[in-house]
C-alpha cells in the first residue's frame, strides 16, 4: 500500500510539473460560460417532463391519486405503496433550479432584467410544485452548494411568502420594449414574448394565492387581488397557456408518447371513476381524454387499487380498458401544460365568488362558464357540444345554488372545484393540490389501498437521511410527520390537521 501511495504522489508531481490539475481537466471543446438563452430550453423541457410526464408527480402519483388514471400493472402506487427512490420532485433541484438560479445571477450581473425575471418566474413555479408535493424544503439556503452543504428546511408558509415577493418583483421588471429583448432564441414556451411571461408571472401568483384559501385567507385575498390588478394582467386566451410544444422527432417528443411507443410500455389506463363521471355528465372531452378499448366500442376505466392481475369482472381484462387519449399517447408532438387560461378563469371565478376581486357571483358565473368553454376549445371540442354541456342543469351556475359549502357539488365553490378537476386532466400535480385543498371531488381510495385515506404528500429524497440528517429530522418534527416518507399528514397549505377516511368501494372483491 505504501508504494501505491508513493506512486500517486509521483504522478501528482509529474502533473504539477506540466501544469495544474484545473487546466488539464478543462474540456477545450466545451463552453465555460452559458448565457440564459442557451439554458432556458433545457429548463423548460425538464420541468414539463417532470411535472406532467410519467413521473411520481403525475401518472405515478398526483394524477393517479385524484383518479384520472389507474395502473394496469405494477400497481403499487395505486395502493398507496410508494417505492424507494420516489420523491416529490427532489431532482428538480439539480435539473431545473440550479440552472434558473444561474439565469437570475447572470441577468443581475449583465443588467438584463428579462433573464432575471424569467428565471424568477420559473424558480417560483418549480418551488411551488415541490413544496405542494412535499411540504417544508431547503429554500433560503438551497442552491448554495459552494458555501452551504447542509441547508436548513424553510417552512412552507415562509416559502410561499418568498414566492409571492419574488413574483411581485419579477412582473414589473420585465422589459417589454422591442419585443424579444434578451430571448431572441431559446424560449420554447413563448418565443421571446416577454408580455406573455409577465402574464405567466401574474397568473402563477393568482394560483398560489388561491392555494392558501384555507391556510391563510387574508393573505390569499390580498395576493389574489394584487395578481389580477398587476401590470400586464393575467392570461386572457388559450394563446397565453404556459405549455411546451414537443417535437415529432426524438429525443424531444412528448414523454407520454415516449413511454408508450419508444419504451413500448402499457402500464396505465384510465380510472373507472373518472370515465364513469365523464359519461354521467355527458362530457364531450371523453373521446379526447380516453381511447376506445382495443376490444369493444364503449369507453371503460379500470378500478383503482386492485391487486396485480386482479379483476372485478370479465370486462376488467386489459383489452376492455381505455388507455390515455391519443392526443398524448399516440402523438409525439402533443403539448404538456404547466398553467392554462382555463385554470386562470377558474381561479378568478373562485376569487370573485369569495369577494376577493370585483364582480361577486355575477362575475364568478361568467368566469366559470368561460373556463369550461376555454378548456373544451383547447381540445377542439365543437361549439355545439360545448353549448349542450353548459345547458345541463347540474352544470349551470345559477342562483339556486348557495355559495356556502354544503355537500360536494352543491355550492358554487364546489361547482368551480369539480369542473376544475374535470378540466385539469394531464396536470396531475395541480389537480392533486386542488383536491387536497377543496376536498372536491370525494376521492375514495381503491379496493386494496393500504390506508383508507388518500396520501397527503410525497416523500423527501432518500439521500437526505444521510446527507442532511439533522435538518431533515428537524423538518419532520416541525411538521408532525412520523418520518421523511410519511404520506399521511396534511400539509400546511390545506388548512387541515387530518385526512378523511372512507370505506372500500362496494364493488370491491
Amino acid at each position: 500500500m505504501r508504494y501505491k501511495i508513493l506512486s500517486v504522489f509521483a504522478a501528482l508531481a509529474a502533473i504539477t510539473a506540466c501544469g495544474d490539475l484545473t487546466s488539464i481537466n478543462q474540456n477545450p471543446n466545451g463552453p465555460v460560460d452559458v448565457p440564459p438563452p442557451s439554458i432556458l430550453p433545457q429548463v423548460i423541457q425538464v420541468l414539463a417532463n417532470n411535472v406532467d410526464g410519467v413521473t411520481s408527480l403525475n401518472i405515478r402519483g398526483g394524477g393517479l391519486w385524484v383518479q384520472y388514471y389507474s395502473q394496469i400493472q405494477y400497481r403499487d402506487e395505486d395502493k398507496f405503496i410508494v417505492r424507494s427512490g420516489t420523491s416529490g420532485g427532489w431532482g428538480l433541484y439539480r435539473g431545473v433550479l440550479e440552472d434558473v438560479q444561474r439565469m437570475i445571477v447572470k441577468g443581475q450581473a449583465s443588467n438584463a432584467p428579462n433573464w432575471t425575471s424569467v428565471g424568477q418566474v420559473l424558480k417560483a413555479y418549480t418551488f411551488s410544485v415541490m413544496t405542494d408535493m412535499m411540504g417544508d424544503l431547503p429554500y433560503s439556503q438551497a442552491l448554495r452548494g459552494d458555501t452551504v452543504l447542509h441547508p436548513v428546511y424553510d417552512s412552507q408558509q415562509s416559502i410561499y411568502d418568498s414566492l409571492f415577493a419574488n413574483l411581485a418583483a419579477a412582473s414589473p421588471a420585465f422589459d417589454l420594449a422591442g419585443g424579444a429583448r434578451g430571448f431572441a432564441n431559446g424560449d420554447l414556451m413563448y418565443g421571446g414574448d416577454m408580455a406573455k411571461w409577465q402574464k405567466f408571472a401574474n397568473s402563477l401568483r393568482l394560483r398560489l394565492a388561491i392555494h392558501l384559501s384555507k391556510a391563510d385567507a387574508a393573505k390569499a385575498q390580498s395576493e389574489a387581488a394584487a395578481a389580477v390588478a398587476a401590470a400586464g394582467g393575467v392570461f386572457t386566451s388559450n394563446a397565453d397557456n404556459a405549455q411546451l410544444m414537443y417535437l415529432a422527432t426524438s429525443p424531444n417528443q412528448n414523454p407520454i408518447y415516449g413511454d408508450a411507443h419508444v419504451g413500448n410500455r402499457d402500464d396505465y389506463g384510465l380510472s373507472r371513476s373518472f370515465v364513469d363521471t365523464l359519461n354521467s355528465w355527458n362530457d364531450p372531452r371523453l373521446p379526447v381524454y380516453a381511447q376506445v378499448p382495443p376490444a369493444g366500442t364503449a369507453y371503460r376505466g379500470l378500478a383503482n387499487g386492485l391487486l396485480d392481475g386482479e379483476r372485478i369482472d370479465t370486462l376488467d381484462a386489459l383489452k376492455y380498458i381505455s388507455r390515455i387519449g391519443a392526443l398524448w399517447r399516440e402523438t409525439p408532438d402533443a403539448p404538456l401544460v404547466l398553467l392554462s387560461y382555463s385554470e386562470v378563469l377558474f381561479l378568478q371565478a373562485e376569487a370573485a365568488e369569495r369577494g376577493w376581486i370585483p364582480g361577486g357571483t355575477v362575475a364568478a358565473a361568467t368566469f366559470y362558464t368561460n373556463a369550461i368553454t376555454a378548456t373544451m376549445r383547447q381540445y377542439a371540442v365543437p361549439d355545439t357540444a360545448i353549448t349542450r354541456y353548459l345547458a345541463q342543469g347540474k352544470v349551470q351556475y345559477d342562483s339556486a345554488r348557495s355559495a356556502t359549502p354544503l355537500t360536494p357539488l352543491q355550492g358554487h365553490l364546489q361547482q368551480i372545484a369539480f369542473q376544475k378537476w374535470l378540466s385539469m386532466y394531464m396536470q396531475g400535480p395541480e389537480a392533486w393540490t386542488e383536491v387536497r385543498r377543496t376536498g372536491v371531488p370525494t376521492i375514495v381510495p381503491g379496493c386494496h389501498a393500504v390506508t383508507r385515506s388518500s396520501p397527503e404528500r410525497l416523500p423527501y429524497d432518500d439521500n437526505e437521511s444521510v446527507l442532511n440528517a439533522a435538518n431533515l429530522t428537524a423538518a419532520v418534527s416541525a411538521q408532525g410527520f412520523s418520518a421523511g416518507n410519511d404520506l399521511t399528514k396534511p400539509l400546511w397549505f390545506t388548512g387541515r390537521a387530518t385526512s378523511p377516511t372512507y370505506p372500500a368501494p362496494s364493488y370491491c372483491p
